[in-house]
This record gives C-alpha cells, sequence and structure tokens, in this order.
C-alpha cells in the first residue's frame, strides 16, 4: 500500500521504497545527463521535455514519500528554470518560444500540487497570475 498518514510520512512497504529509491537515482541521474546536453544546446526541445519530465516524475516520488517540500521544489526548479529561460531569451526568439511552451508543462504541473498543498495567499495569487498571462499568449500565438 502506497499511503501518506496524517503526519505526512510515507507509508511506503519495504519493496516499494527500495523501487522508489531506484526511481529517484534514475531521474536524478537523468536530470544530470540532461543537463550536460542543455549546456551545449539550450534550446533542445527534447533534452527540455525530458528534463521537466524528470523533475516531475521526482516531484510525484517525494509527494507519495509524504516530503511535500522537496516535490514543491522539483515543481519550482523546472518551473522556474523555464520562466529565467522566457525572460532572458532577448536575442532568441526561439528559445523564447520554446521556454513559453515548457511553462505550458510546468505551471499546470505546479498549479495542480498548489490545489492539494497550498502555498501561501501571496504565492498561489502569483501563480494564478502567470496561469492567465500563459492563456493569454496562448490564444495571441494561435
Amino acid at each position: 500500500m502506497n499511503t501518506v498518514n496524517n503526519n505526512g510520512a510515507s507509508n511506503l512497504t519495504p519493496y516499494h521504497e527500495e523501487l522508489s529509491a531506484r526511481n529517484e537515482r534514475f531521474h536524478r541521474e537523468t536530470i544530470y545527463q540532461l543537463e550536460k546536453t542543455l549546456v551545449e544546446d539550450p534550446a533542445c526541445v527534447e533534452a527540455i521535455g525530458n528534463w521537466i519530465d524528470s523533475y516531475h516524475q521526482l516531484a510525484a516520488i517525494y509527494q507519495e514519500k509524504g516530503n511535500l517540500d522537496m516535490a514543491q521544489q522539483c515543481l519550482y526548479i523546472a518551473h522556474q528554470s523555464m520562466l529565467y529561460m522566457a525572460q532572458h531569451s532577448q536575442d532568441d526568439s526561439d528559445e523564447k518560444l520554446i521556454a513559453m511552451k515548457a511553462i505550458n508543462l510546468t505551471l499546470p504541473a505546479l498549479i495542480a500540487f498548489a490545489e492539494i498543498h497550498p502555498p501561501c495567499e501571496h504565492c498561489m495569487e502569483a501563480l494564478q497570475a502567470q496561469l492567465a498571462l500563459i492563456e493569454h499568449n496562448n490564444e495571441t500565438h494561435h
């Protein structure tokens, strides 16, 4: 049984704990390898997508273990990285577009997590404002 008890601790069976630990190591290694690829080619769409997915998988693993701070941190790393890329790609419109499309993956995951595990009101308002901006941007580019 994979549950989280009332105090946030994991109730994973020993088998599931070992499986979870292997999955965590796999995704951490994947992130490391993808970051090496992204240093060489920051706009590699496939690497960015897989990098985001690995962070989202890590977030799910941590959430299952009851480590909500680490789960949230994984979601924020992916999201904030794409925000940074979008905001600092002045000379490269392709890179900016890639980042904006990637935010369409990172922001909904972060908001879904926030709906289950609400952050402070200020942080939730900031996420909702970002979502409105992304939705407006999507309408503009269609």
